[in-house]
């Protein structure tokens, strides 16, 4: 099945008329997830479902895919606990800190 207009308007770098859902999943459900508005994402949800959807978020690297906001808004609603990856503080390949340059009010559970 190919995008309705209606969201087409989120892949503004990709030939979004040529996108499928079932070949683009990859690309379409995290791009629905950070930057769609409500309607959006009851499109996504009715076109992948919920269960298909909380299967990708729980995929690893898949929720770090989402802005930090999003990531946390999202587990909340599909895993019913807020969760959101410490972007700065190593282990996802994005920025990594020495631990000795972490201050010491720095939780313990997030070194």
């Amino acid at each position: 099945m190919m995008l309705p207009d209606s969201i087409q308007r989120l892949f503004y770098r990709y030939h979004s008329d040529r996108l499928d859902t079932h070949r683009h999943a990859a690309l379409i459900i995290p791009t629905v997830l950070s930057d769609g508005t409500v309607e959006d994402w009851e499109w996504l949800f009715r076109v992948y479902g919920w269960e298909a959807i909380q299967a990708w978020l729980g995929e690893p690297g898949h929720a770090q895919m989402l802005p930090p906001p999003m990531e946390r808004f999202w587990t909340l609603i599909l895993w019913g606990t807020p969760q959101e990856t410490p972007r700065w503080a190593g282990g996802n390949g994005r920025r990594t800190v020495p631990q000795e340059a972490l201050p010491a009010w720095f939780p313990d559970d997030l070194r």
